[in-house]
């Protein structure tokens, strides 16, 4: 008899039942056959009831096997139905690549690149990916179903069926092993407007540190900025050795422009100067609007006496030049002061000091004209 314990196939267990009916059905007939023979046939009688009864409790044992295989079956079927719904409701892109083809895509993965499912099973990694990124692509998939990653996670770019080009996202786990051929299972999303949201959100930090480094009138660095760069500019001075030197020039009787031409007026009368001093530079010097009409030049490598002569040039530029302004050209006077490290300080700060102090100097003895911390070079005014 065969083990009550064991799990045939449908098929097998559908066979047996149908044998084990044929049998108890061969024994009811003889039982039947028999009652006109008398009571000599009674222990055939009872060994045939007896074998009917185990028939009919195995039949019922294949029966319950039976029901318990359909139960399996259909546990089996639902299982796989609600593992393939949660698959085709994903919010993201599934794929199974195998021989660099897809044998499996979910319907989200075709949504991404504009496909149907039947189509993209049509096609592999090297179909939607373009050409100057596919040598990238194909090595990372070709390394990864030879299984030298156990986890990978790149970004590329893809190919829409309408030709857009779209930013991805793939991660992937060691390759599976299907019929005897790696698989690479991997999940996909959409990352173009991610990325495109990133680039936006460091653009706009880059235009709000811009403009908190910026004067936003001049547009020329502002005391924040300078604050930000002048202990290094001297540091740098001090390990190579060289001196920096600091000009600060202030625009003459600025009230006076203000309250002749309004603030408009004004206005154009700090952008000339600003130009001016713009225009007069280096590109390692280092121009900021330090105050109302104050504006501050800062020289690294460049000896006291070099910056002296820059600020004296520019004094004469600003009063030769007049700012066009409406049908009235205003004219322009500035002062300056003159300071240098380490020869007049011993930090940023008192570089600053000291040219702010030739500044005051300068102011005091008539404006429009250039004066170095501790002495003074005196120009009639114009």
């Amino acid at each position: 008899m065969t083990d009550p314990n064991a799990n045939p196939s449908l098929p097998a267990l559908q066979a047996e039942i149908a044998r084990l009916n044929k049998v108890v059905q061969v024994l009811m007939d003889r039982v039947e056959h028999s009652g006109d023979l008398g009571n000599s046939y009674f222990d055939q009688v009872q060994a045939t009831v007896m074998l009917e009864d185990l028939v009919r409790r195995r039949t019922q044992e294949l029966e319950a096997a039976l029901a318990e295989n359909r139960a399996i079956n259909r546990a089996l079927s639902e299982a796989e139905q609600k593992f393939h719904c949660v698959l085709d409701q994903s919010l993201v892109g599934i794929s199974m690549t195998i021989d660099q083809r897809f044998h499996y895509a979910n319907p989200k993965f075709a949504e991404i690149l504009g496909y149907s499912v039947e189509e993209i099973l049509k096609l592999g990694p090297a179909d939607i990916t373009p050409a100057e990124d596919l040598p990238q692509v194909l090595d990372v998939i070709r390394r990864a179903l030879n299984g030298e990653f156990q986890q990978l996670t790149f970004t590329t770019r893809a190919v829409r069926k309408d030709g857009r080009i779209i930013n991805v996202e793939m991660s992937g786990k060691a390759p599976l092993d299907i019929g005897g051929r790696p698989a690479l299972i991997a999940v996909w999303a959409d990352i173009t407007e991610r990325l495109g949201a990133e680039r936006e959100i460091e653009a706009l930090q880059t235009r709000l540190r811009d403009q908190a480094l910026h004067d936003a009138l001049t547009g020329l660095y502002n005391r924040l900025f300078l604050a930000e760069n002048l202990d290094r500019t001297i540091a740098l001075a001090t390990r190579h050795g060289y001196p920096v030197s600091a000009v600060i020039a202030d625009l003459d009787f600025f009230k006076s422009v203000n309250d002749r031409y309004g603030h408009p007026g004004g206005d154009a009368a700090l952008k000339h100067l600003a130009d001016l001093m713009r225009q007069h530079a280096r590109s390692s010097d280092i121009i900021c609007r330090y105050g109302g009409e104050e504006f501050l030049l800062l020289m690294p490598d460049t000896p006291v006496e070099v910056a002296r002569e820059r600020a004296e040039y520019l004094r004469q530029c600003l009063a030769e030049q007049r700012v066009a302004w409406k049908s009235t050209p205003i004219a322009l006077t500035a002062s300056f002061g003159v300071a240098s490290y380490p020869e007049d300080a011993q930090s940023g700060g008192e570089l600053i000091e000291a040219a702010d102090s030739a500044l005051y100097s300068s102011k005091a003895n008539g404006r429009n004209r250039v004066t170095r911390f501790g002495q003074s070079w005196e120009r009639a005014p114009i």
